[in-house]
C-alpha cells in the first residue's frame, strides 16, 4: 500500500496509556495509600476529573477541597506523561521507516497538548510530528470529525493515500464517518470492541510491526 499522510491518536495508538485511564482514581489514591471503595471501582472510569474529585472529597480524608484534588488529580496524570507512560511496541522503527519514505505525519489527541508534547520528547518521538493537535485546545471531542479534518489540511497529502491511526472504536466511527482511511490498532483496554473495530478498520493490525512490511 502507498501512505503518504499519518495521523496518529496517542493514548492506546503509540503510547500504552489506557490501563491507567482504566484505574486512574486508583492510582491517585495510591499516593495516599488509599483504595477506591465498590461504587468508584464500577464508576470511576466514566467519571469526569470534576466527578471524581467531588466524591473524593466527600468520602476520603485527605484534606484538600475538591477543587484542590481535582488539580492533584491532573499533575498526577501529567507527570504519568512526563515520567513514566511507556512506548507500545515498535513504534520507533515505525515512524523511522515512515520519514525514511517521506511520509508526513502529525497527532490528534483528547489529551491536553502539553501532555502529549511531554510524553513524545521523553521517548524522543516528537520530531516526526509537524503539529500535535488537542482537543483541549480545540474545544471539541473525538465524536466530532474536526480535528481530523485539521490535520488532514495541516499535513496537505492526498486524502487517498493519508490514513489514521486509531485505538478506540468510537473514534474510529467518528473518522470513517467522516470519509478517511483508518489503521485500527490493537490495544489490550480496547478487546471487548475489538470486532467491530476489525470491521470498521480498512486495516487491522495488532502492532506496528505487523504494518511496517505492507508501506511502500
Amino acid at each position: 500500500m502507498i501512505i503518504t499522510g499519518a495521523v496518529f491518536d496517542l493514548d492506546g495508538t503509540l503510547i500504552d496509556s489506557m490501563p491507567m485511564w482504566h484505574n486512574f482514581v486508583g492510582v491517585y489514591l495510591d499516593k495516599y495509600s488509599m483504595t477506591p471503595d465498590d461504587y468508584l471501582k464500577a464508576n470511576a472510569k466514566d467519571m469526569s476529573f470534576a466527578q471524581a474529585a467531588e466524591y473524593i472529597n466527600e468520602h476520603y480524608p485527605l484534606g484538600k477541597t475538591k477543587e484542590e484534588i481535582e488539580k492533584d488529580m491532573e499533575a498526577t496524570a501529567a507527570d504519568a506523561y512526563a515520567n513514566t507512560i511507556a512506548i507500545k511496541h515498535d513504534v520507533k522503527p515505525f515512524l523511522f521507516a515512515l520519514r525514511c519514505k517521506g511520509v508526513r505525519m502529525c497527532i490528534a489527541t483528547a489529551s491536553p497538548r502539553e501532555w502529549a508534547e511531554s510524553a513524545l520528547k521523553r521517548l524522543n518521538i516528537d520530531h516526526y510530528f509537524s503539529v500535535i493537535l488537542s482537543c483541549y485546545d480545540l474545544k471539541t471531542s473525538k465524536s466530532d470529525p474536526m480535528i481530523y479534518d485539521r490535520a488532514f489540511d495541516i499535513l496537505g497529502t492526498d486524502r487517498e493515500t493519508t490514513y489514521v491511526f486509531e485505538d478506540s472504536v468510537n473514534c474510529i466511527r467518528t473518522a470513517k464517518a467522516a470519509g478517511y482511511k483508518v489503521i485500527g490498532v490493537k490495544d489490550e483496554m480496547s478487546a471487548p470492541d475489538e470486532e467491530e473495530i476489525k470491521r470498521l478498520s480498512d486495516i487491522y493490525i495488532k502492532d506496528f510491526d505487523d504494518f511496517r512490511g505492507m508501506v511502500r
